[in-house]
């Protein structure tokens, strides 16, 4: 801004200078043309600020991106996962038709065969023997009909052969459709799961860069201590105001089955700001796709994305008391919902300011962070 008003005066300066002075023509051109590289210069710079403008993100605003686009890739690879399941699934059951209805087919054939071998070799006169060997009209209508019965026989069998023999064909021609969707599936989904490997790393590059450069590194510090005010600023709104406990009042473990604390609550150094911060909560170490659970029972204040916490979950246990969960992959329960104590709420993922899988959890009197080891 200072260097634009100094060349703007710069600029009036030499106009007025123009208008005073007496020049030569030749003095006007370069005058001119002075000016004229002037302006490109200005109009330059300020397409630069512009592009710098559209460009400007938050480092947990770049974060949040990647991640929504990564959400919807791992919703893209289930959808495709249930497919191929389906399909395996049917696929399955089709080649058991098939196999029965080829075992059915295989039998009847037989059978087939061996009348037409018969009827081969006794021919037709067979059957005429049949009939003049009648003592009376009677016998003769009763050789007849159960002749009519045999032949009649036959052609149901013929008729029944042909049949399966053509629901056979449209089975198996049905189990080629379905096995070609199989391998387009599959390949779908392995090409989604490339993209989802790509754009975790992009995350990854993003908060490497932060690691190494101070001034991003103090903004992202910023942008968590930031979403800490925004959690403390929003369970002073939500939280009830009676002073009676919702749950049980004792407190269990948040993970199951893992109990790894990778970072402590508390004053932490920070090698490249040089200075102390505070980490609000507690890391633990588990697995993508670990179940959370709600540490006591309580009231779903709050269930969605919470800045560095990434996906977040805050839950009012009453009596001041609260408890953040964050980074979840999913989450399990909406705002308004009634948890109890050890019910499964959410899932451990790697959301929002974190480079890897784990829960970070916090307690908070009043909305003010405290030690969460004095409760579970």
């Amino acid at each position: 801004m200072l260097k634009r008003k100094v060349l703007t005066g710069f600029l009036a300066l030499i106009m007025m200078t123009a208008l005073i002075m007496p020049v030569k023509a030749d003095q006007l051109s370069d005058q001119q043309q002075l000016l004229d590289k002037l302006n490109q210069k200005i109009h330059q710079q300020q397409s630069n600020l512009n592009k710098a403008s559209r460009a400007e993100k938050t480092i947990l605003g770049q974060v949040q991106s990647i991640e929504q686009d990564a959400d919807r890739t791992q919703q893209d690879i289930a959808v495709l996962a249930d497919q191929v399941a389906y399909l395996q699934k049917n696929i399955g059951i089709i080649e058991k038709e098939i196999k029965i209805q080829q075992e059915e087919l295989d039998k009847q054939t037989e059978i087939l065969g061996e009348r037409l071998v018969v009827i081969y070799e006794q021919g037709d006169s067979t059957y005429l023997e049949v009939l003049l060997g009648a003592n009376d009209i009677k016998d003769l209508i009763t050789r007849l009909d159960m002749l009519t019965t045999i032949i009649d026989q036959d052609q149901d069998l013929i008729d029944t052969i042909n049949s399966r023999k053509k629901n056979l064909d449209n089975k198996k021609a049905d189990l080629d459709v379905q096995k070609r969707e199989l391998q387009a599936a599959k390949a779908a989904r392995e090409e989604k799961q490339q993209i989802l490997a790509t754009q975790l790393n992009d995350k990854k590059v993003v908060l490497g860069s932060v690691q190494q450069e101070k001034q991003k590194y103090a903004q992202a510090i910023r942008e968590m201590e930031q979403a800490s005010a925004q959690a403390e600023a929003m369970i002073l709104r939500l939280q009830g105001k009676s002073g009676a406990s919702i749950g049980t009042g004792s407190y269990t473990w948040p993970t199951p089955g893992y109990t790894n604390i990778t970072s402590a609550y508390g004053m932490r150094y920070h090698p490249i700001l040089k200075k102390n911060k505070l980490h609000t909560g507690i890391d633990i170490g588990a697995p993508g796709g670990a179940r959370i659970v709600a540490a006591d029972g309580g009231s779903v204040i709050f269930s969605g994305w919470l800045g560095a916490y990434g996906n977040a979950i805050i839950i009012d246990h009453g009596a001041g008391i609260s408890t953040l969960y964050g980074h979840q992959s999913s989450r399990l329960v909406s705002v308004g919902a009634k948890v109890s104590k050890g019910q499964t709420i959410g899932k451990v993922g790697s959301t929002g300011w974190s480079t890897g899988p784990h829960l970070h959890f916090e307690v908070r009197k009043n909305g003010t962070p405290v030690n969460p080891r004095g409760y579970i």
